[in-house]
């Protein structure tokens, strides 16, 4: 199959993007897709998911800033089979003083693999920058996660604009569509959040809800996704749930999810 490249973008921060995207990469690579997360964000929250801060020797800001080395030589093979990882490092934030030209690097830099992977998950910086246009340009599609609470919409209607531009460099980029995060339902205000974001974009909204919950929130602290640290889980249910979603929004036949496969595991 062709390369989905799917960009995991959202400008406003803790509404779940980085969790949504080492959450998605993990079970798609569960199912036995060959996938690549590419931690675009220089806070570096989704690499914090996958590995230790002395497990962090290289960037994609290697890739990105000045000549530029091969992403070949950046991937990180995580504990789930299938999976690998670009990391990020604080660096990476030096890139939006890169010329605007740049904005194709890493479009560019993904040609060298070639066909090695079925899935490309990247997970974006909370901020209209150079990176967030530079993720779009390189991405076949978008997913927007919107956080289940008050103003959570404001500032969609910006973020829908920053895509549009993007499709102006890249005209094969889709909004693959929004998931509503952190929705808790001791509250009011998720259940109107959400229904005013199914009312906005009606035909993108997937119907999985990903709630707010204590194991989502544990799992990164102990450089684990939710798969690996609490397979059972609400959270990795809805995950897989939102998966099958999104494998039958892009027609692509879907396998079944199972549990992670932890290598070297007995």
């Amino acid at each position: 199959m062709k390369t989905i490249i799917i960009a995991v973008a959202n400008q406003k921060g803790g509404v779940g993007k980085s969790t949504t995207a080492a959450s998605l990469a993990t079970e798609l690579a569960i199912r036995e897709y060959e996938t690549l997360l590419i931690d675009a964000d220089p806070q570096s929250n989704a690499t914090q998911i996958f590995l230790a801060p002395e497990q962090v020797k290289t960037s994609l800001a290697d890739v990105l800033i000045g000549a530029g080395a091969s992403i070949m030589e950046k991937r990180v093979t995580t504990e789930v089979e299938h999976l690998d990882i670009v990391p990020a490092t604080l660096s990476l934030a030096n890139f939006d003083r890169e010329p605007a030209l740049s904005v194709t690097k890493l479009r560019t830099a993904l040609r060298d693999l070639g066909d090695s992977y079925d899935f490309i998950i990247i997970d974006t910086p909370p901020n209209f920058g150079l990176l967030l246009t530079t993720a779009l340009t390189a991405a076949t599609h978008v997913l927007i996660p919107v956080q289940a609470a008050p103003f959570a919409l404001t500032g969609l209607q910006d973020l829908m604009s920053v895509v549009k531009n993007a499709q102006d460099l890249n005209e094969g980029l889709s909004v693959l569509g929004t998931v509503c995060t952190l929705y808790d339902t001791r509250t009011s205000v998720s259940g109107a959040s959400y229904r005013a974001l199914t009312e906005m974009m009606p035909e993108k909204c997937f119907e999985t809800i990903i709630h707010r919950q204590t194991k989502l929130e544990e799992a990164p602290s102990m450089h684990q996704p939710i798969q690996l640290y609490s397979p059972s889980s609400r959270g990795a249910e809805q995950y897989a749930l939102l998966t099958d979603e999104v494998l039958t929004r892009l027609k692509v036949s879907g396998k079944p999810s199972k549990l992670a496969v932890v290598k070297g595991a007995k």
